[in-house]
């Protein structure tokens, strides 16, 4: 069979597909467009193709190998079914997993045949004839799209970026769960909300019910005082969310899972009181190169120089207050008893989620460098608070893999 293989003209490599392709050789006649990709397949190849040598290939081949990303469409519209594979990017083979979502959503619903292991591309190509007239059977090609309709799904994504209010935050985690949320309606919670900026700020511009939970008394009560108008509840670590089951449509842990000391009996409980579809936005730190340089593990690991420098900062009242006290159940923003602050393996976290009662619909990240920036609230307001701020913005747009950015949905 003539078989045409694309990674696609993007800047990634993706060499797994191209070393997997070129063993396709010795069976079938078999061209390669390699990209930026290092693997020098034993067959005919080029790194780029004209447009129109792309579409003719693909009109002229018995099947086509592509990555999941646009080309699934082009072959679509040649009336063919194509062979996919995600890029990952655990391999280094994109910024962010996209292809992966993407592809689930087309094994279920469209005329794709994937593969999820490049060890299983050979048996893949062989069994594709029966495979393709199986798919255009079952599967018909979806109606032609609505005009109206595109220009309305693109006009209310043109408006969610150019209105997102934290859209230059130094946090990116907040943009990314706004985004994520804008456009939703009924109740909303906030698990572990600190000091309200996130919580206000989605109640003030979304159509969103917010309510919140907070275990640091302080910050509660200043809260609530502040803003009588969104209900909120103070809940020491461990305790139930006092509410009842099924009652929210959405929900955003950010940068709280990590802080718990059984993070599983955290999103079970979150499960608990999610309606059946409904969304948890989840932020957490990944595991990374920098990850040895968590700022949030001084306070265990050194207490010592942890308390001198929190109390230059904010003296040493308030680190008694934070740090000795322990009235709310906290060690600071750690829950008593939580042995490390973790960083997360992404697949590692998708699995525990998947385990509570969850599936990943959307996955991205933010940032590489800010490990070995200062913690912001030990910098000072002012022009040294302003240059930080610019540094995380500046890292955050850049890279994407200190932090880890989740939508799951409750099965």
């Amino acid at each position: 069979m003539e078989v045409f293989v694309t990674v696609g003209m993007g800047p990634w490599p993706f060499d797994r597909l191209v070393a997997a392709a070129g063993a396709l050789g010795g069976e079938h006649d078999v061209f390669v467009q390699r990209g930026t990709s290092q693997v020098q397949p034993p067959c005919p190849h080029a790194d780029y193709l004209p447009p129109e040598e792309v579409r003719n290939r693909i009109a002229a081949a018995d099947v086509v190998v592509t990555h999941a990303g646009n080309t699934v469409r082009l072959v679509q519209r040649h009336g063919k079914v194509p062979i996919a594979v995600p890029r990952t990017a655990s391999h280094g083979e994109g910024g962010n997993d996209h292809q992966v979502e993407f592809l689930r959503h087309e094994e279920q619903h469209g005329r794709v045949a994937p593969v999820w292991d490049v060890e299983e591309l050979p048996a893949a190509v062989d069994a594709h004839p029966q495979v393709q007239q199986r798919l255009l059977q079952e599967r018909p090609a979806p109606s032609k799209p609505d005009p109206e309709r595109i220009s309305a799904i693109l006009d209310d994504a043109y408006r969610r970026a150019v209105t997102n209010p934290f859209v230059t935050h130094p946090l990116r985690r907040y943009a990314y769960a706004w985004g994520r949320l804008a456009g939703h309606k009924g109740r909303h919670l906030d698990v572990g909300f600190g000091d309200g900026a996130f919580l206000a700020t989605l109640a003030d511009t979304t159509e969103l019910e917010c309510h919140g939970v907070e275990p640091h008394s302080s910050r509660f009560a200043a809260f609530a005082e502040k803003r009588g108008d969104i209900p909120v509840a103070q809940v020491a670590p461990g305790e139930p969310l006092p509410y009842p089951d099924a009652h929210f449509g959405s929900v955003t842990l950010l940068d709280v899972l990590e802080h718990v000391p059984d993070d599983g009996a955290m999103l079970r409980e979150v499960r608990r009181v999610l309606e059946p579809g409904g969304q948890l936005v989840l932020t957490v730190p990944a595991r990374h190169t920098f990850s040895f340089l968590d700022p949030d593990d001084v306070k265990l690991r050194f207490p010592r120089l942890h308390r001198r420098l929190y109390s230059l900062r904010f003296g040493r009242e308030t680190y008694e207050e934070r740090f000795r006290a322990r009235g709310d159940g906290l060690f600071g923003d750690m829950s008593v008893g939580a042995a490390r602050h973790v960083n997360y393996e992404p697949e590692e976290l998708v699995q525990r989620a998947r385990e509570c009662g969850y599936k990943a619909v959307h996955q991205d990240g933010a940032n590489l460098f800010w490990r070995l920036l200062p913690p912001l609230e030990l910098v000072p307001d002012g022009p040294p608070r302003r240059l930080l701020d610019g540094a995380l913005r500046l890292d955050g747009t850049l890279f994407r893999r200190a932090n880890l950015y989740l939508t799951l949905e409750a099965a």
